[in-house]
């Protein structure tokens, strides 16, 4: 209110000086009532101003206040989780690795019962007992393995460097046969389409396998007996190479397939509930299709199937010759 008064006191005596020089110019008459009606005038109509402009002003600079903090805990908290995340990265790295160990030995230990590799068990429960220790070391290898590549990715500590030029079709065949015998197992058509020219590919071919693999086992898992499974493979004219995985199973709705891409989600229908996992099947493969610059889609509609979309970009496909591949197919 003080400021206001002080405003409005100096506008009064600038309108007083303003009618004062029209005066002596000889533009009005300067006299004792334009002097009172020049500060009732500036009092009635500037007061008011100044004070809602202070009221503004005030509000701003409690708004910038509150911003400035909240800024600050926003950039807090982000150093925090920034932190906590890289700390549990690293925790999952050490872990798997502590826990590779000793499940490596109890796999080839196991192995060795199962095989009757030094002679004969005796009572063949022992050799049932010693391959279901084995295969469920094999499984949680699998899961450690999964869980120690998506922790180094997430912490920035995975990379390309080792990447190679591989064929194409040899690594969807390796994929195939990985596949082929759950999916007969589960009475699933499985068709594996080859490229239709020999495509090169540059990248860590362990990484690219391992994608395929994932993407195919999920699609063999949740589709239905007497379903199908096909995996085709084109050219863009970018010079792109896409690989498309597309089932007859159940299907995700939006909400699903956000689940599904996160880290140990799993989207919650019947079907899904009668297989084991954790939920790092999609994720990881988007992951490392990003890591290699590519891209990972996915389309679904519930009761009606599910596509996934590998891009690889352009400047990784080769024709044989070492050249960039151009596509005759759209």
């Amino acid at each position: 209110m003080g400021a206001a008064l002080l405003l409005t006191g100096f506008a009064v005596v600038l309108a007083i000086l303003f009618n004062w020089i029209l005066g002596e110019l000889g533009l009005i008459g300067f006299d004792r009532r334009i002097l009172l009606a020049s500060v009732i005038v500036t009092v009635l109509v500037g007061f008011p101003i100044i004070v809602y402009a202070l009221l503004i002003i005030r509000e701003l600079n409690s708004s910038r206040r509150t911003l400035r903090q909240m800024t600050e805990r926003l950039a807090w908290a982000l150093d925090n989780a920034e932190r906590a995340n890289e700390a549990k990265s690293h925790f999952l790295a050490n872990m798997s690795h502590e826990l590779r160990t000793p499940l490596n030995a109890i796999i080839g230990f196991s192995d060795i019962l199962r095989n009757e590799r030094f002679g004969a068990v005796g009572d063949p429960r022992y050799r049932e007992y010693a391959a279901d220790i084995n295969d469920s070391g094999v499984h949680l290898l699998g899961i450690i393995n999964d869980i120690l590549d998506l922790a180094k990715i997430d912490s920035g500590h995975a990379s390309t460097t080792s990447e190679t030029e591989f064929e194409v079709a040899a690594i969807l065949e390796s994929a195939e046969r990985m596949v082929r015998l759950l999916a007969e197992r589960g009475k699933i058509d499985f068709a594996v389409q080859p490229p239709e020219s020999d495509i090169r590919l540059v990248g860590v071919e362990r990484m690219v396998r391992q994608i395929l693999v994932n993407v195919l086992s999920n699609a063999v898992k949740f589709t239905e007996p007497g379903g199908a499974v096909y995996l085709t493979t084109s050219l863009r004219n970018s010079g792109a190479l896409v690989i498309s995985v597309k089932d007859t199973g159940i299907g995700m709705t939006p909400e699903e397939i956000k689940i599904a891409l996160t880290p140990f989600g799993q989207a919650d229908s019947a079907l899904s509930r009668k297989h084991q996992g954790t939920g790092l099947g999609l994720p990881l493969a988007k992951a490392m299709m990003e890591l290699h610059g590519g891209r990972l889609l996915v389309r679904s509609a519930p009761g009606k199937g599910t596509s996934i979309i590998l891009v690889f970009p352009p400047e990784r496909v080769r024709a044989v010759d070492g050249e960039k591949a151009i596509s005759q197919v759209s």
